[in-house]
């Protein structure tokens, strides 16, 4: 593996492919990014604009400054203006008088009735991408604004005050998707507060390792349950059953990336347990048949199977198992190469080949004046137009593994 050649892969793909179609859609009039295109990226059919969504473009606008300061990307200044108006627009619109964080809002930042405060995963966004820019211009007012919505976020979790649209989790039911996504915000945060020597840098470092063993807790074997239930059968549960092969590969580089940040004395037992799990789930989520990861699987395999409660969840799971997603494979590019690279095992060399293989033939727009991905196909790969979570292009999953490969790349 010549990491020479595959930095010069990613990054010429990503300033050809990716930037250009992103700087397109930035809003210079009111801040933020447009995000609501079809599949295919020719056409914007909302100018609406999903917090979700915006926090992450912050994330992002931030990350490829850094790249830019360290002088390993050569991009535009338009970044820097993105970054600050997509701050404002956020601060402005985007924070309800209760400190909680909206779902969607208007162009121009008018908030929706029926988007206001109905997803917890709006509120987390919102937190890392403010985080991020924080952390580029060194700003402790902006942390200590973003460490207070967190704290709020923590505060309505434990009480089970919060809803999680477009995911409502049933009752009765521990998700995985917590746990998962407070590990990604107080990861993002202590490395924040570590540069502006913040005093919350120990309570973080607490809050990422009872994160993680939340997550581990969920641990079934070599898979990661996406639910267990206080309710029902375990064994005969399509929730507990089900596998997300996509979604445990994206939390094992999250624990890998804390465990980096954590003085632990028992850390390689942690890392073999997530070396196991991330073999298992690619292996088990790969379609042996037409290639790529499935979307959703059974624990044994094949297509998801148990006994329903009659939830949204379960008519996902079901009616979309065999699709083949963007996120998923973006993922699974940046967990394989980084098992490559830490572990040195043949095996994993030859499972990043594999996806590597399957995503450069697949996802690519050949119309190479659009660019990007398109993002939505069925098992066979043929796109689709489907809604996934939000009705959007998302930007931040490619972009975000692109910039971590390279970062790998570079150790």
């Amino acid at each position: 593996m010549n990491k020479q050649l595959l930095k010069e892969k990613y990054t010429a793909d990503l300033l050809q492919n990716f930037l250009p179609f992103w700087e397109n859609a930035i809003d210079s009039e009111y801040g933020g990014v447009f995000t609501c295109f079809t599949n295919e990226g020719d056409k914007l059919v909302s100018d609406k604009k999903y917090i979700w969504s915006q926090g992450r473009f912050l994330w992002l606008c931030c990350h490829l400054l850094i790249l830019k300061k360290k002088g390993l990307l050569d991009i535009s200044e338009r970044w820097e203006e993105a970054a600050t108006k997509t701050y404002q627009f956020l601060e402005k619109n985007a924070v309800m008088k209760n400190n909680h964080i909206v779902y969607a809002v208007e162009r121009d930042g008018t908030q929706i009735d029926e988007a206001l405060d109905i997803s917890i995963f709006a509120d987390c966004f919102y937190i890392i991408g403010c985080n991020a820019y924080a952390y580029y211009y060194q700003d402790k007012d902006i942390f200590n604004k973003t460490i207070m919505i967190y704290d709020k976020v923590k505060q309505r979790i434990s009480q089970n005050d919060f809803a999680s649209e477009p995911y409502p989790i049933p009752t009765g039911f521990e998700t995985h998707s917590i746990p998962m996504i407070l590990l990604n915000v107080a990861e993002e945060l202590y490395k924040t507060a570590k540069s502006l020597d913040h005093p919350n840098q120990t309570k973080l470092l607490q809050d990422m390792k009872h994160n993680l063993e939340s997550i581990l807790a969920l641990q079934d074997g070599n898979r990661i349950m996406e639910y267990k239930s206080t309710r029902m059968d375990e064994t005969t549960s399509l929730l507990v059953r089900h596998v997300n092969p996509g979604h445990t590969l994206e939390s094992v580089w999250f624990m890998m990336h804390s465990l980096e940040l954590m003085q632990i004395e028992n850390k390689e037992e942690y890392i073999d347990r997530l070396v196991k799990i991330a073999a298992h789930s690619f292996d088990i989520g790969w379609d042996s048949t037409y290639g790529g990861l499935l979307r959703f699987v059974d624990k044994e395999g094949g297509p998801p199977k148990g006994n329903t409660i009659d939830t949204s969840i379960e008519k996902l799971i079901t009616e979309t198992w065999d699709t083949k997603l963007w996120w998923p494979h973006s993922e699974a590019l940046y967990t394989t190469l980084l098992m490559a690279i830490k572990t040195k095992e043949k095996s994993w060399v030859e499972r990043y080949k594999k996806v590597e293989e399957y995503v450069f033939q697949t996802f690519p727009n050949e119309n190479k004046a659009i660019g990007e991905w398109i993002q939505i196909r069925n098992r066979n790969g043929i796109p689709i137009q489907k809604v996934v979570a939000l009705p959007v292009k998302d930007p931040f999953h490619i972009i975000r593994n692109y910039l971590l490969i390279l970062k790998l790349l570079e150790e």
